[in-house]
């Protein structure tokens, strides 16, 4: 699986998974590569910057994620981003069936057929997401629920 990122001609910025790289040049010759906030064709890949890992309970990795928004944009963002990914988990709490660890086996049911198609949520290692998109299963990871604030010490 690899993961690129994407930007249209309007600057919109998006994520898109493909199995190869060769499967991203297939699906944009095809006019598959859509941006889904314009729907414009006109898609690339953007330049990336190497990820460098750190211990992940460093001081320096629990704050990095807020230091690379922060750098492109203001406090204010930052807490903006924040509350619409909140907003985002709420929404998908409240409509979404959680299936937990049987996500994997449930899409790919629901996907073929077997099962009733409806709206579920869960978890899924990097080789069932893997088997997901051999399958041809649409699946849309989501970022960390954000920290309340309220309930650290």
């Amino acid at each position: 699986m690899v993961i690129y990122d994407l930007i249209c001609e309007h600057g919109h910025s998006f994520e898109g998974w493909f199995r190869s790289l060769e499967d991203y040049e297939q699906q944009r010759l095809d006019s598959l590569v859509t941006c889904p906030i314009c729907d414009t064709l006109n898609v690339s890949k953007k330049l990336a910057t190497p990820k460098v890992s750190q211990k992940s309970n460093s001081k320096e990795s629990v704050h990095a994620d807020k230091r690379m928004l922060s750098a492109q944009g203001s406090p204010e963002a930052y807490g903006k981003l924040q509350a619409m990914l909140k907003k985002v988990h709420d929404y998908v709490d409240e409509n979404y069936h959680d299936v937990g660890s049987k996500f994997t086996e449930e899409a790919i049911s629901m996907h073929r057929g077997d099962k009733e198609k409806t709206a579920i949520r869960g978890t899924a290692t990097a080789k069932q997401v893997k088997k997901l998109a051999d399958e041809g299963v649409s699946a849309l990871p989501l970022p960390e629920r954000p920290i309340d604030k309220k309930k650290l010490n």
